[in-house]
């Protein structure tokens, strides 16, 4: 039977399998929201928002997965792998490197100052305006990375059934607004076990019954090793190239350390552990899951890649493919191997990675709305049942705004590659900001913010530009397969000759995060060696990470905690219960959670 691209359609057992799969991902969340939090932890907005800082170990790995691996993802990285062979597989090696790092360098700051958002950090070590850029540019990365996130598992949807695409939407947004809203961290940290197991048990299917679908393993790498799909050879230096070695494996690197490091949604999550050890298994689960998801990913793509070549590489199969590649394949094989029902839990799959990520992200914005924006910055104190009605109004909105921007998608399909622009600034220019406070102890307020507008320039102008010439006509060509298909299916692409594009705008999309990170880094360290007064450096040795602390000056050592000690005075008294009835205090791990 042919790969073709246009399979699709839905059969009961599909819609049996996806109903039953995603009621049971979003059961426990909507059951801890409306009954599990009078009698758990859920107390005060603190305890809302972080779990009471005495979360399990694996939920939170899962939860952390969950933020990492979104329906983009499963549905990306096969198109990625069909067009333009395994190469950008190497990324791997990128996330490990990344997950070493941000425990040994980030992580024990974190978990020493033992802080309610990671932007108050940036407070303490710089000033609460600082502190204010880094919060507002994560909010407006993540308004416009919400609707993404919906988007994609509604299109799918879509492409297999029909429904509508906002109607899909609003029930994504619905159920996941529900818990999230009500239940705080604890309810989207266990929804987000369930809803991941639930990813993978689909993706998993995906990859074996495609792989005896096409043949076998022997299969798949004999067909795609003559296509060259399989060559992880190219080791160019040159950051013109799409997928390269190097660009893969450092520009991955640098882009997911930004990410794992301090943003707020991971973060959050490291913080409601109750130790460093805890937080280090948890991060060490997260690496071992993130690489898992993306080789079975991989794994999809080459199999899907071997359908099509093996179905006599009929038109409509032929690369670049978009993202309707991995629903189209499921189908494929759901009738290859008469398994009704598959398409249902792959969809259920894809819809667990959306809710999660959208959950993730809804959280750690009210988060970073209440303590960083109202607390932090405003330097306001309201009654604790206000704070706590303020953060779940914070998510409901942020919950609705997703779904009203997918009419903006679906109408200006550009947003799409604004979203990934604006996440590539705030990604390499926040992650600066936070390692010049970690590492260069000479940088005061004025390098910060120097360095983070330096990088947010540098990032968004090569980001906006490559946009800019991918709507010209600038692609990169897609691997050649005329060796194995002969029968003249080969897809004339309308190509900007790349001669005509300014240098800077041709550069692949893995080395704008390295770029922006390298300018705010820079520009910093220069500024805030010219400019920042002594005195308007704290000199406190938890402020820095352990690795630069041979080099601190004395004062550092000596002053060490001071920071932690001061914000602890400085901290507001306690909040009260945010239920109206009266809850009784709960003890946890032996100490009253706050």
């Amino acid at each position: 039977m042919p790969f073709t691209m246009t399979e699709g359609g839905f059969g009961v057992g599909d819609y049996v399998a996806f109903g039953l799969l995603c009621t049971a991902s979003c059961a426990g969340g909507v059951w801890y929201s409306a009954i599990g939090s009078r009698s758990k932890a859920v107390v005060d907005i603190r305890d809302y928002l972080l779990g009471g800082k005495a979360m399990s170990t694996f939920p939170v790995a899962m939860s952390l997965i969950a933020s990492y691996v979104s329906g983009v993802t499963i549905l990306g990285t096969p198109a990625e792998i069909y067009n333009y062979g395994s190469q950008y597989w190497l990324v791997i090696v990128g996330v490990t490197l990344s997950c070493i790092v941000v425990a040994s360098i980030y992580l024990p700051v974190f978990c020493t100052l033992r802080l309610s958002s990671s932007y108050e950090y940036l407070e303490l070590r710089f000033n609460r305006h600082v502190r204010a850029v880094a919060s507002i540019l994560f909010l407006l990365d993540e308004v416009l990375f919400l609707p993404m996130v919906v988007y994609v598992p509604a299109l799918a949807f879509n492409q297999l059934t029909g429904f509508n695409v906002f109607a899909v939407g609003g029930v994504m947004v619905a159920i996941c607004g529900l818990y999230t809203v009500l239940g705080g961290l604890r309810a989207v940290v266990w929804t987000d076990s369930v809803q991941t197991g639930v990813m993978f048990i689909g993706v998993v299917l995906v990859a074996a019954a495609g792989t005896i679908a096409v043949g076998g393993f022997r299969t798949v790498l004999n067909v795609t090793s003559e296509s060259g799909r399989l060559d992880l050879s190219n080791w160019s230096f040159s950051p013109y190239e799409r997928q390269s070695g190097w660009g893969v494996v450092f520009g991955g690197f640098l882009y997911w350390t930004c990410f794992n490091s301090v943003n707020q949604t991971m973060v959050q999550r490291y913080i409601s552990l109750p130790s460093k050890k805890e937080a280090v298994s948890a991060l060490a689960i997260f690496c071992t899951g993130a690489i898992l998801a993306i080789s079975l990913c991989v794994w999809c793509g080459l199999a899907a890649w071997t359908a099509w070549v093996s179905g006599g590489c009929l038109s409509g199969g032929e690369p670049p493919v978009d993202d309707r590649l991995l629903p189209a394949f499921v189908t494929y094989v759901s009738r290859v191997q008469h398994l009704p029902g598959l398409a249902g839990v792959f969809l259920a799959g894809v819809f667990g990675a959306g809710l999660s990520s959208l959950s993730a992200v809804l959280n750690a914005c009210a988060l970073v709305a209440v303590e960083d924006i109202m607390h932090g910055w405003l330097r306001l104190q309201l009654k604790p049942l206000t704070e706590g009605i303020l953060a779940r109004t914070v998510t409901a909105t942020l919950a609705l705004a997703s779904l009203l921007m997918l009419i903006v998608i679906e109408k200006l399909g550009g947003v799409l590659g604004v979203a990934t622009a604006l996440s590539a600034i705030a990604a390499s220019s926040t992650c600066g900001m936070f390692t010049l406070g970690m590492v260069c102890w000479w940088v005061g307020p004025r390098g910060a913010v120097a360095g983070a507008v330096a990088g947010a320039v540098v990032a968004g102008t090569v980001t906006f530009g490559t946009q800019a010439a991918a709507a010209r006509g600038l692609r990169a060509p897609p691997l050649d397969y005329a060796m194995q298909c002969t029968n003249g299916t080969s897809q004339q692409m309308a190509l900007l000759d790349p001669q005509l594009v300014f240098p800077l705008f041709r550069v692949s999309y893995h080395w704008i995060a390295p770029l922006g990170l390298a300018a705010t880094l820079s520009v910093g360290a220069a500024v805030g060696w010219l400019l920042d007064a002594p005195r308007s450096v704290p000199l406190d040795a938890e402020l820095f990470t352990p690795a630069v602390w041979a080099l601190l000056p004395a004062a550092a050592h000596e002053r060490k905690g001071a920071s932690r000690r001061r914000a602890r005075d400085d901290a507001p008294a306690p909040s009260s219960p945010l239920m109206l009835a009266q809850l009784d205090k709960v003890e946890t791990n032996g100490e009253t959670s706050r």
